[in-house]
């Protein structure tokens, strides 16, 4: 269950719309919806994130302003320039390899071919186009210096989650022989990789997090890998095999609970099939043991 119903970037996202459309009614001839919208979109998880998406959308905006504004010259129905403009700002955008920007690149080429026929494009395509920056100037401002998301309790909020899902799902597979949990692992893994990766970016830059903490979660999540790795090939090996007196002991150290094994074997006795179940249930445990050490460290950041 979630521990607040509203989040902090549901928060600083309502503020970027009040303080954008503040800025709309002081600047001339602005328009609220395109300042507006580009800020809500450039809310982002991260400090890092957030400047180097803006900085991309910025780009994506002077590439959809250029765009918009050739295409209104074109002496035909609204509808086809529309659609020529978005066809080309597509092909432009994965030309250049910023297929993130294409959809306010888009958003600007419709609001400037849907502009009043009584201005002048090139001024109606520069006014959009300054109402649409100044959105994400603002988005980014507010991201930074309100309450700025920490990336370390991120990263360590999803190791604590996968976790429990990891020792979870073990117990599932050794167990009752069920496969599915796996992929909630993999998910879990993900999240925790995608968080680690976010963390990698930021610390690079602000260098603001503990380096003790920062190189124990990059050795975790390759601990995490090999744990998702092991428990994937465990669940398809077939039926039967038996388990080692040693393995158990750690299993069940692990798992806290009584891995329900009767008869064991050893490494004399073991079939071949024997060998490889317990040699990788072997790896898979020692991966769990570093995983669910405790570890404390200096810095609370």
């Amino acid at each position: 269950m979630r521990s607040r119903l509203i989040g902090m970037r549901t928060i600083k996202t309502a503020l970027v719309v009040i303080v954008a459309y503040f800025v709309s009614t002081k600047v001339p001839n602005s328009l609220p919806f395109a300042m507006i919208y580009a800020g809500v979109i450039c809310v982002e998880t991260s400090v890092v994130s957030s400047f180097s998406i803006g900085y991309n959308r910025v780009i994506g905006t002077i590439l959809g302003g250029v765009i918009g504004l050739l295409v209104s010259y074109i002496p035909v129905y609204r509808g086809v320039i529309m659609a020529l403009g978005i066809v080309i700002t597509i092909l432009v955008c994965n030309y250049l390899d910023i297929k993130k920007t294409t959809g306010i690149a888009i958003t600007l080429v419709i609001i400037i071919a849907l502009g009043p026929e009584e201005y002048i494009p090139a001024v109606y395509a520069m006014q959009r186009t300054l109402d649409t920056i100044l959105g994400i100037i603002i988005a980014t401002i507010i991201n930074t210096v309100v309450y700025p998301p920490n990336q370390m309790k991120m990263v360590r909020d999803s190791f604590t989650s996968y976790k429990k899902i990891s020792r979870k799902i073990l117990r599932d597979v050794i167990l009752y022989k069920l496969e599915d949990g796996v992929t909630a692992m993999g998910d879990a893994l993900e999240d925790f990789r995608h968080k680690f990766n976010d963390l990698n970016t930021e610390i690079a830059i602000l260098k603001k997090y503990d380096q003790e903490e920062y190189d124990y979660y990059s050795q975790m999540i390759e601990e995490a890998e090999k744990v998702y790795i092991h428990t994937e090939a465990l669940s398809i090996i077939e039926q039967g095999v038996k388990m080692t007196m040693d393995n158990n002991m750690k299993l069940t150290k692990i798992l806290a609970m009584d891995t329900m094994q009767t008869e064991f074997t050893t490494m004399e006795e073991s079939t071949r099939e024997d060998l490889i179940f317990n040699y990788t249930l072997a790896k898979l445990i020692s991966s769990m043991e570093k995983i669910h050490r405790e570890k404390t460290f200096h810095s609370s950041l």
